[in-house]
């Protein structure tokens, strides 16, 4: 005979452990008022089956008339006290001793039957209980009492517990939870993707997609005059006297270098020197300086200028002599003779060169932003503008030193710049944040979002920054979830599963405050959080970003001066190959910047510009 205490909060699945791990084969449940497992009178019929298949007979120890009450439903012999239930038992064993085994279990079948009601004379004892007296039999009622017969009171029993199960079925506490999943951030994922035009397919390994190089062919054309001169006489020469105000660094001054009058005569100097650095004494700033021999670049009247009319320098040497108008002439420049015929010289080519790329620059502008320029669907990047080299009629090298007052100069040039699909940029980006996905996770839907940066100037590959951001949220097993919340109450199994995200629990009926204990009960529904697709500040597809300036680097091809002794040529030299007319395109990561000015093994007067790494 075993005798088991149950909480108030133990579930039924306890009780049946008990029932089923016990070794005896006479078994009672001690119960307290407000026992769960006393909550329905399912839980008796299952803990009555569960003995019944292993052979044991269970009884119900419970003072509360409410608990008696539903135990007696489900034909379970029930005692107000262990005391009561104990002398029973002994009773019991001691009336059945010499019985045979069907009387042994009539005797025993009795209280199952009777407990709680009425029986013959003599055998009521307290609790409700038949009591059976030492020394005397026990014996199952006559049929000849009224009582019903064993057979029938089995199918009124089995109808009751069909009637009961299917109500139950009913009845029995359900339970719907919604677990709305939290969702976890990837990203920001920065990527650098090339759109290359000589790549026909997107790699994901590199981050290259395929672009498109598109041409835009441009012409110019100008008349221009003739301002050189065929002179006999000599050339004006002086002195200059430059003046350095920089305190870091001595300023080389090359030989041929120009300087200029307000009026645009211009003079070169004769041999290299070096301007000194400027002395600090207190607050005060002594220039360096240095004299130097100029003549005049254009034979003639016109080199024999006034003392302090020579004022201009190159722009990067003003910058490095630190003043407005570094460079004067004490004295006037004496000597020059001019005459009076009309010749080509080679800054009259340089300016017409200058004129028509300067012309050619803006129609290719134009053309990249024209209407029907960009291909429906495909986004230009003006970063990746390129002019090539023109070609001009007539050859400028010919126009050289000859006697017109004017000439004729008609260039053509072929720009390109690189387009794509940026659907293929945000394809990639989204591919390689999905790789990132955490085993265990999926990906949210909708939930990859883009934002394009200024690209990086390359000709014709450009580099596209792309920050790319996206959601996931953990895969989860509903069995698993079910299996963690059954017979919780409706508390414990929102905190449980909270840690997966948003939880609401709808009970019914609404008075449960338990979770059912049988999983059919309980439905969970999973909500994986949705958003919508954003591209940032991605350009659409058609236009032509303003990442970048187009910067020209088209170049005209240099005449070749050939001069006669009676003719004077230019020392400005070819078309520069780059006229960027201040505007400046940002380097790309681990590029490198140098000084051009600065002759090989000289200080340099302006500081290395460091450039600044790429987005």
């Amino acid at each position: 005979m075993a005798i088991y205490y149950l909480e108030i909060d133990d579930e039924i699945t306890s009780a049946a452990a008990r029932i089923r791990d016990s070794s005896d084969d006479r078994i009672a449940l001690v119960l307290s008022g407000g026992a769960r497992v006393a909550t329905s009178r399912i839980n008796f019929r299952l803990l009555a089956g569960e003995a019944r298949r292993r052979n044991k007979r269970l009884a119900i120890i419970a003072a509360d008339p409410s608990v008696q009450s539903v135990a007696r439903s489900a034909d379970l012999p029930v005692y107000t006290s262990v005391g009561d239930y104990e002398r029973a038992e002994a009773a019991l064993s001691r009336g059945v001793a010499g019985r045979s085994s069907v009387e042994v279990t009539d005797a025993l079948d009795g209280p199952a039957l009777t407990a709680g009601s009425t029986v013959g004379a003599g055998q009521a004892g307290r609790g409700g209980v038949t009591r059976v007296p030492a020394g005397q039999s026990v014996s199952g009622p006559r049929r000849g009492q009224g009582l019903i017969s064993r057979s029938s009171a089995l199918v009124v029993a089995v109808l009751v517990v069909i009637l009961v199960a299917a109500g139950g079925f009913f009845l029995y506490p359900s339970a719907t939870v919604t677990v709305t999943l939290h969702g976890e951030p990837l990203g920001p994922m920065t990527l650098n993707i090339t759109v290359d035009p000589s790549v026909s397919a997107a790699d994901d390994q590199t981050g290259t997609v395929p672009g498109l190089s598109k041409s835009f062919p441009v012409e110019a054309s100008g008349t221009f005059n003739a301002t050189g001169q065929n002179v006999v006489e000599t050339a004006a020469t002086g002195t200059v006297t430059f003046s350095s105000n920089n305190t870091y660094l001595a300023v080389p001054i090359l030989a041929g270098t120009q300087v200029t009058t307000a009026s645009g005569i211009a003079f070169v100097t004769a041999s290299t020197v070096t301007v000194p650095t400027a002395t600090v004494s207190g607050q005060r700033i002594t220039p360096g300086t240095r004299e130097v021999p100029v003549t005049a670049v254009d034979k003639g009247l016109s080199g024999n200028v006034a003392a302090g009319t020579i004022i201009n320098v190159p722009p990067s040497l003003a910058s490095a002599l630190v003043g407005v108008h570094p460079v004067t002439n004490k004295n006037p420049t004496t000597g020059g003779t001019h005459s009076v015929t009309p010749q080509v010289q080679q800054s009259d080519i340089d300016g017409a060169e200058a004129s028509i790329l300067a012309q050619m620059t803006t129609d290719f502008k134009d053309a990249l932003v024209a209407p029907g320029a960009v291909p429906s669907g495909y986004t230009l990047f003006t970063a990746s503008a390129r002019l090539g080299v023109a070609t001009c009629s007539p050859d400028a090298a010919g126009l050289l030193n000859q006697d017109v007052a004017s000439f004729q100069l008609d260039c053509q040039a072929d720009g390109t710049a690189t387009l794509t699909d940026m659907a293929t940029v945000r394809s990639l980006a989204g591919r390689r944040i999905q790789a990132t996905v955490r085993t265990g996770y999926t990906l949210v839907e909708n939930s990859i979002t883009t934002s394009v940066g200024v690209s990086i100037g390359g000709r014709p590959a450009v580099v596209v920054p792309v920050t790319v951001r996206a959601e996931q949220v953990p895969i989860v097993d509903v069995n698993q979830l079910r299996g963690l919340v059954l017979g919780k109450s409706v508390a414990d199994a929102r905190s449980l599963l909270s840690q997966y995200g948003q939880v609401d629990i709808a009970v019914s009926p609404g008075w449960a405050s338990t979770m059912p204990s049988f999983d059919f009960r309980i439905d969970i529904l999973i909500v994986i959080p949705s958003a919508q697709p954003s591209t940032g500040a991605s350009p659409s597809a058609g236009s032509s970003p303003t990442e970048g300036p187009v910067v020209p680097t088209a170049t005209l091809p240099p005449a070749t001066p050939v001069a006669p002794s009676s003719a004077v040529p230019s020392p400005s030299g070819p078309v520069p190959a780059s006229p960027t007319t201040g505007v400046t395109e940002s380097p790309s990561a681990g590029s490198s910047a140098s000084p051009s000015t600065a002759p090989s093994g000289a200080p340099s007067a302006v500081p290395t510009p460091v450039p600044s790494p790429s987005a």
